[in-house]
């Protein structure tokens, strides 16, 4: 039997390196070195080759709005912004938006449109869960949909439901019926968030906008994130609200751990809480090294089409042509991808100004005036005397009636007789350099011939004259954005003879502004949504609160057009949009001026931030499940 040789043992490794050479030893050392390195090496390009990196699940971002929550609470939330960016966190709704701006699936799970677009068949993901455990289930879906559609409710999102009906088909599977075919329906799946049955069923009106604590403090949806804490001030307002991941999210969990959403009054506030490093991220207007979104919300002149001159079009042409601006049509062609509208009325001095000189507007006391030259209701054309019996006597005994000095009897029977002539004498004389000296008299005759025929005429049955000035009143909010755009309107239209006046509004008394159509021109913001729906802007039916055609435009060829637009799809209704918009800027009912873009600031750390454009603020949170602060390697 063979004895097998051991490892040698660290006494006979030192006697090792005693017997090599001292070359021998630096060969060694050298040729050990480049073993070690060559080793690790492989061992990285092993671990790099079969590992990836991810996202690590870690992290805290801070996040600063202004304003305060009031109903977390997706009936009531598009009230609020701040309330919008809550229920965007917590809550899922049946479609939703990606970083582009394209509606997506969210909670269903796939769908088919049929019959004409009229009939809608969905079925929901069956492994959601609320924030308490339970599963959801289209009987959450149901009881959403008919809280919205009840009166007594008095959701904001009630209109764009009526006439909507659902019906069960499994505990996963339900069928929409619409009234008519509406190709922008889409929108309503992404806007109606689903509410759980099991917690506000049999709730009144009054216990659900009341609750505290359903409201604020435990909400229960089924978003990435669900409540974690309300940090209040001494006052009760709330300072802070921190949002925990939610593990059991149906799609991709949020990396982010918590995200802490702090509160404040004002922008200055914000600002400065930004700037000392309270917050890591928030939206400022045009601060420096923000994110830059598109967003299809712009800022317009409404001009009451209702009021003179305003019910003009040439005018609107003209303040339209005579306005420096960013924008040349309200339909935001970039975002929606309509192709650019072939005529425009962008900033033309000249253009402007011929059209309001052909419309009779020239300066007036440094007012741009259009004098209507007054006349007479009825003209006299015969002569008249004694013995004349006729309409124009009657005529001519009305007007002499007026001066009490001249015919004071008043009485009007249509036959010319002696009293008649006797006040003719008198109203000759009156106007005896326009009557009697021309025709060398020194008196009266009393009978009506061509001089007194021309002075009757001149002061009998006058329609007073007017005059229609170009001066408006311009009513807005106090927002100071909206006040420097409206002194620079102001500013612009002073020198071509347009008078502006400046009146601004807080919140609600601008809204009773609008409700009741009380201004000349209104500077206003519009929302559009992630579909371009012209409706409650154009068509002559929302005219009237709560409709948004403030402008109270009508024209039928466009209440045509908007109603074909409703039941198209793809290139036939881009085609009947841009139908629509040359329509729009041609009649001129409002003068759109810019689109702000929404500013984002967010920590430099944060990545997989990736959102192009959002239909309003909130939706910057869409794809916050994918937003992360550290990466980490795991197997391949």
């Amino acid at each position: 039997m063979i004895k097998q040789n051991k490892w040698p043992s660290r006494k006979q490794w030192l006697q090792f390196f005693r017997i090599l050479g001292k070359k021998e030893r630096i060969f060694f050392a050298t040729v050990f070195v480049i073993f070690i390195a060559s080793l690790s090496i492989c061992l990285h390009a092993f671990y790099i080759n079969n590992t990836i990196i991810v996202p690590a699940n870690y992290g805290h971002i801070k996040e600063g709005i202004i304003g305060q929550p009031q109903l977390i609470n997706p009936l009531y939330s598009s009230i609020s912004d701040t309330d919008k960016d809550l229920v965007e966190l917590l809550f899922s709704g049946l479609m939703k938006y990606n970083g582009q701006g394209e509606i997506i699936p969210d909670l269903i799970s796939e769908y088919a449109i049929e019959n004409g677009g009229r009939n809608i068949v969905f079925s929901i993901k069956n492994n959601v869960k609320w924030h308490d455990g339970a599963l959801l289930t289209i009987d959450d879906v149901i009881f959403t949909i008919e809280l919205v559609q009840k009166t007594e409710y008095s959701s904001p999102l009630r209109t764009n439901w009526l006439g909507v009906e659902i019906e069960k088909t499994s505990d996963y599977s339900a069928l929409l019926t619409l009234r008519q075919t509406y190709t922008g329906f889409k929108e309503s799946l992404v806007n109606l968030k689903i509410m759980p049955k099991h917690i506000w069923e049999g709730k009144t009106f009054q216990a659900m906008t009341s609750s505290i604590q359903l409201n604020i403090f435990h909400p229960i949806g089924s978003g990435p994130y669900k409540i974690g804490k309300v940090n209040q001030n001494n006052d009760k307002t709330i300072r802070s609200i921190v949002l925990l991941r939610n593990a059991n999210y149906y799609d991709d969990p949020p990396y982010i751990s918590k995200v802490e959403l702090f509160f404040f009054n004002s922008e200055d506030e914000l600002r400065r809480n930004y700037e000392r490093g309270r917050i890591t991220s928030t939206s400022i207007a045009y601060y420096e090294n923000a994110q830059i979104v598109e967003m299809p919300s712009y800022y317009n002149l409404f001009l009451n089409n209702q009021r003179k001159p305003l019910d003009n079009k040439e005018v609107r042409q003209a303040l339209t042509l005579l306005t420096s601006r960013e924008l040349n049509s309200p339909f935001l062609s970039s975002f929606y991808s309509l192709p650019n509208p072939e005529k425009i009325f962008s900033f033309n001095e000249e253009e402007g100004l011929k059209l309001l000189e052909k419309n009779g507007y020239i300066i007036k006391d440094e007012v741009r005036t259009k004098t209507i030259e007054r006349s007479s209701g009825f003209q006299f054309t015969k002569t008249l005397q004694v013995g004349s019996n006729n309409a124009e006597v009657r005529k001519l005994q009305e007007c002499l009636s007026e001066d009490k000095d001249i015919y004071p009897s008043g009485n009007i029977s249509g036959y010319f007789g002696q009293e008649t002539k006797d006040a003719v004498i008198l109203f000759q004389e009156k106007y005896k350099d326009d009557i009697l000296v021309p025709n060398n008299l020194t008196k009266g005759n009393g009978i009506v011939k061509a001089s007194t025929i021309k002075k009757l005429n001149e002061v009998c049955f006058i329609v007073p004259g007017e005059e229609i000035k170009m001066s408006f009143v311009l009513k807005t909010t106090t927002h100071p954005e909206l006040i420097k755009t409206a002194e620079d309107i102001k500013e612009q239209w002073a020198k071509y003879g347009i008078e502006i006046e400046i009146k601004t509004y807080d919140a609600s008394a601008i809204k009773k502004v609008i409700t009741n159509r009380d201004f000349d021109i209104l500077l206003f913001g519009v929302q559009l949504g992630g579909i371009l729906e012209p409706t409650p802007f154009y068509h002559s039916s929302q005219r009237v609160d709560p409709g948004l055609n403030l402008s109270l435009y009508q024209s039928t060829k466009a209440d045509e057009t908007i109603e074909k637009i409703r039941t198209l799809e793809n290139e036939e209704r881009l085609s009947a949009l841009s139908e629509l918009e040359a329509l729009i800027i041609e009649d001129a009912p409002v003068i759109p001026l810019y689109a702000p873009n929404y500013y984002y600031i967010i920590n430099e750390e944060l990545k997989g931030f990736a959102i192009e454009k959002i239909v309003e603020p909130s939706k910057r949170f869409v794809e916050i499940n994918k937003w992360y602060l550290k990466e980490k390697r795991i197997w391949n």
